[in-house]
């Protein structure tokens, strides 16, 4: 009878465990620019990183017909601050072009500093743009 409590409370404690490790939060900060007609959207999902990082600015242009854009993010803590970005790009029709060729780069913003990260469109059907920004890790 003891053996069958202490298995159990093993297996409730590791389906517990499992389902916190679960819930981690891997949202963050979303700015989407649409080009045509010059709104932007900005979500933060992470509460935790919305209060270190905000979006100062975002500036587009084009360069050889290719859509670019320019996003200025500031830390505002006085710690370095680690965090992974990927910019999207977006037809007319709302699908997103050249999907697998994008992955999430690693930017490093000093305490109290700011960074612009720029991406240029990969197609001239591009219209759109999201960057999306998630929380890596901090450090000293």
């Amino acid at each position: 009878m003891k053996r069958t409590n202490k298995l159990l409370a093993a297996v409730a404690l590791t389906a517990g465990l499992s389902a916190l490790v679960g819930c981690v939060d891997t949202a963050g900060t979303v700015v989407t620019t649409d080009h045509a007609t010059g709104s932007t959207l900005v979500l933060e999902d992470n509460t935790r990183l919305k209060g270190q990082i905000q979006v100062l600015r975002v500036n587009y242009d084009e360069v050889n017909g290719l859509k670019r854009v320019h996003i200025t993010l500031a830390s505002t803590k006085h710690k370095r601050l680690i965090v992974d970005y990927r910019i999207a790009w977006f037809d007319a029709n709302g699908m997103e072009l050249d999907a697998d060729a994008k992955t999430y780069r690693n930017q490093i913003v000093e305490g109290r500093e700011s960074v612009t990260v720029t991406g240029v469109a990969t197609s001239a059907a591009a219209v759109s743009s999201k960057l999306r920004v998630r929380s890596t890790s901090a450090s000293d």
